[in-house]
């Protein structure tokens, strides 16, 4: 029985090994756990933290809304008053008045006739000036400063028959009468 003995140890020493060792996986397994609860704990903290941020922010958010509201309210009942204001106030608005008949020394032009004599200038003199800038309906200029207009443009405009023009400094058309006198000034502006 000496031999049985032996064995008897070592399945002693084999079961005590394994105890060992599972009282260790337990002490490991209770550390984890401990430590995931610590965790927990910081996380569900943080999470508390968050949450009362959440629900300040929409108490701020809720007060907004009714200021807001009472804001919206207001605006609308002084338009209502303010609607009533004008729908008391008498409707009879004052004449019209009609523009100033242009003077009998000025020459009517539509504005595609002044585009087009523009254009049509341009490509002729590129808008060289030859008197002066200043100038205003009725004024008199030397018929030496006056150019005569081309055929082709007057069949285009025939209101230009009768007429001679000049440029001047600020690159304006001058169109004068067969009498010398400005009957219409085309500037840049129109």
């Amino acid at each position: 029985m000496p031999f049985a003995r032996k064995t008897y140890r070592a399945r002693d020493i084999v079961t005590f090994a394994i105890l060992g060792l599972l009282g260790v996986l337990v002490a490991l397994l209770y550390y984890q756990l401990y430590n995931l609860k610590e965790n927990l704990k910081s996380e569900v903290a943080i999470a508390k933290d968050h949450a009362q941020d959440t629900i300040e922010r929409l108490t701020s958010l809720e007060r907004e809304m009714g200021q807001i509201q009472k804001n919206q309210s207001s605006i609308a009942s002084n338009l209502t008053h303010l609607e009533n204001q004008i729908s008391a106030i008498p409707h009879n608005s004052p004449p019209v008045s009609k523009p100033p008949a242009a003077p009998d020394n000025t020459l009517r032009i539509t504005p595609d006739e002044k585009k087009l004599v523009r254009e049509f200038l341009e490509k002729v003199n590129g808008f060289d000036p030859i008197v002066e800038a200043g100038y205003k309906v009725g004024d008199k200029i030397p018929s030496d400063k006056l150019r005569d207009f081309s055929v082709v443009l007057t069949e285009k405009v025939p209101t230009l028959k009768k007429t001679r023009y000049t440029i001047d400094q600020k690159a304006s058309v001058i169109i004068v009468s067969d009498e010398d006198r400005v009957v219409a000034i085309l500037s840049t502006t129109n």
